[in-house]
């Protein structure tokens, strides 16, 4: 697995203390959103300002400013701003272990499995309009304040707080519903998404073909097709075209040399033709390759950073 994969998919907070908290200013990000991506913590998002629309699996979510999305563990998720204008997150990523000491303990049966084992229950959101959101949002906004400001003992008062919001989503007796048809064959375009994610992003300077991709993860051409278009609403081979074009970004924001040779770094990432290179950079840039870099060499700061998940951690 390379550098940037590990940077994709590693997790996202410490043994010691399971939980983080993230600034994302979607304006700075690679494309001005955070790309398809999944890890063990669970995730909740708060709007600070602006609109964002969240997409996990085939679902894409709005949420205003204010409000607070939930995202479950291992779900392929992703971000971008609602209507091409600013959005800044808060994001508060925590490990369930930090609440249940073991997987196979009384409390962690009967209340962790119920949410992080129910292929049912992928998101929920909390709206300042509703008395069960307005709770939710303020336990939150709690949660934050005590990572924030680190006063004496934040770690326990997140773990209290955590412990009472955890108890507020138990409540909802959408949880105890039994996963449908439909869940289950999201659950499973998920699984062998990950995968043909995963394969991509080892071999991306290669060659690839639908082909490989589809036989990647053990399914027709056509399955492969329709399992990114129902999770990622993109066909394989676009998804393999933007991750090229973030990979040549990401080294040139980082300075490598690969990228002193716009030719050279269009190879180097699996595209045989410059002027292809440059038609497909310009599609989800706005600008070339060329053009790109010289707006890096006059910036003194990362403007644009190309991790859709490099968050700056508070």
């Amino acid at each position: 697995m390379n550098t940037e994969m590990m940077e994709l998919f590693a997790e996202h907070t410490s043994k010691d203390y399971p939980v983080g908290v993230y600034y994302i200013d979607l304006e700075k990000m690679y494309m001005n959103s955070v790309r398809s991506h999944w890890h063990s913590e669970l995730e909740i998002d708060y709007v600070k300002s602006g609109s964002a629309v969240f997409s996990i699996g085939a679902e894409s979510i709005p949420l205003s400013s204010g409000n607070v999305i939930l995202i479950n563990g291992n779900r392929i998720h992703s971000i971008h701003s609602a209507n091409d204008e600013n959005c800044v997150i808060l994001s508060l990523l925590f490990h369930p272990a930090y609440l249940f000491d073991s997987e196979r303990s009384f409390l962690s049966v009967k209340y962790c499995a119920p949410i992080t084992s129910n292929s049912a229950f992928r998101y929920m959101t909390f709206d300042r309009a509703d008395d069960f959101g307005r709770k939710g949002i303020e336990c939150i906004n709690s949660i934050l304040n005590a990572n924030l400001t680190k006063a004496y003992g934040f770690e326990l008062e997140t773990k209290s707080l955590l412990c009472s919001f955890w108890l507020q989503l138990l409540a909802k007796s959408a949880l105890s519903e039994k996963p449908s048809n439909a869940a289950t064959l999201a659950t499973m375009d998920e699984e062998r998404i990950k995968d043909a994610i995963q394969y991509i992003h080892s071999n991306y300077a290669s060659p690839l073909t639908l082909d490989d991709i589809a036989e990647s993860i053990h399914v027709s051409k056509s399955e492969c097709c329709r399992c990114f278009k129902r999770t990622l609403h993109i066909t394989p081979f676009d998804y393999l075209l933007k991750h090229r074009i973030f990979e040549s970004a990401r080294r040139m924001q980082k300075g490598d040399q690969s990228a002193d040779s716009i030719t050279a770094l269009a190879t180097s990432v699996g595209f045989h033709n410059a002027s292809y290179y440059n038609k497909i950079f310009r599609k989800y840039l706005n600008r070339t390759p060329t053009e790109y870099r010289e707006q890096i060499k006059k910036s003194h700061r990362d403007a644009l950073s190309p991790f859709g998940i490099s968050l700056a951690r508070m």
